[in-house]
């Protein structure tokens, strides 16, 4: 009776790894003809793929067309003119630096060591770019933060100037070619150290994009509203970075629309002044052939293509929008800085830069 209990029980367990061995034969037939066919599937699809005519890449395609400005550029016919720049400056020494601006140190003085081992540093950069004073310089470019730079190629005609001056420590990393990578100057708006500041506590570090832009343009000059003082000064005790902050007597836009409208001969309105308006007004006292880049307060051209704001994208801060609630007149400006183009005070750049002029621009007198 156990003998047969044992037979029988063998019998079953043979039946049963029959019943599990035919099935696995079953799924490795699948598996193989499977891979069998994806792989015919890819070999054909390279093969039709490569009998197509060649598509230019990704990025070529979505190339955004060539601006056109019609009547909103400045006029193609110009020069300086000494004795216009002579006459402006009469009236904006007052807002010279030596006049205008109180110095503070913050931080550490700033180390030149790149200066003096890295060989690919000019030596007019490291003059005035790590320098705590601002003297009189010969060129200046003054850098705005319009889209209209973006393919521009301006970058190496803005790093030739004398004295390199941007507004509200824009992003000039992955950017140079068109916006050049020298700073030696930021005028900043009343609100950007509060965007700073408020930037500076985000808990997700990578958020906080103005930290690595600090860094970039540590050991500058920064020009600010004397209200803002206390948050950059913590700012860069916060990063462990050195700046000279100079701070200004008075409101940094007081008085500005007032001597626009008198070098204008016509009412600036009743706006607040841009931040870039200051700007431009204060190089022209301290610097004999200022540049201007970037300064263009429309979002589309002439042929309606759209421009951006900025040339760069937004913080994760309030998104800045365009002249929010009208504040500032920005084409009554616009058409100032043409009209000093015209005068042959300054220079505006609007649209890229020719090639190989960084030295034909470096002087005309």
């Amino acid at each position: 009776m156990a003998t047969t209990e044992v037979v029988s029980w063998r019998q079953e367990d043979k039946d049963v790894g029959l019943r599990t061995t035919e099935p696995s034969r079953g799924l490795m037939t699948f598996i193989i003809c499977t891979m069998m066919l994806t792989a015919l599937c890819i070999l054909q699809a390279v093969m039709w793929r490569d009998s197509l005519p060649q598509v230019p890449p990704y990025t070529a395609r979505l190339r955004r067309p060539k601006l056109q400005f019609g009547s909103l550029a400045p006029d193609a016919a110009w020069e300086f003119r000494p004795e216009a720049m002579a006459k402006v400056r009469t009236s904006t020494m007052k807002l010279h630096p030596d006049v205008h601006l109180v110095l503070y140190k913050v931080g550490t003085q700033y180390k030149k060591d790149n200066c003096n081992f890295n060989k690919d540093i000019s030596d007019v950069h490291c003059q005035t770019d790590y320098n705590t004073k601002i003297s009189h310089y010969n060129t200046c470019a003054v850098v705005g933060n319009s889209g209209v730079l973006l393919e521009s190629r301006c970058g190496a005609e803005i790093d030739s100037k004398d004295y390199v001056v941007r507004i509200d420590i824009p992003v000039v990393r992955g950017y140079e070619k068109d916006v050049g990578e020298r700073t030696s100057m930021t005028v900043l708006n009343l609100s950007t150290p509060k965007r700073l500041q408020s930037s500076a506590r985000l808990k997700n570090r990578t958020q906080d994009v103005y930290e690595s832009r600090l860094r970039n343009i540590g050991g500058t000059a920064l020009v600010m509203d004397k209200r803002s003082r206390s948050n950059m000064t913590s700012l860069a005790r916060k990063y462990h970075l050195s700046f000279s902050l100079y701070t200004v007597r008075g409101r940094l836009v007081r008085g500005i629309n007032p001597l626009a409208s008198r070098l204008a001969s016509r009412k600036m309105g009743s706006g607040i002044p841009t931040i870039g308006l200051v700007t431009v007004l204060m190089a022209t006292a301290f610097c004999d052939h200022p540049y201007l880049y970037g300064f263009f307060p429309f979002q589309k051209d002439a042929n309606n293509t759209p421009i951006p704001y900025h040339y760069y994208p937004g913080d994760y801060i309030k998104p800045i929008k365009q002249n929010e609630g009208g504040r500032h007149n920005m084409s009554r400006e616009y058409d100032f800085y043409r009209n000093l183009h015209k005068q042959g005070v300054l220079k505006t750049q609007v649209g890229p830069c020719e090639e190989h002029t960084a030295l034909a621009t470096y002087l005309h007198t």
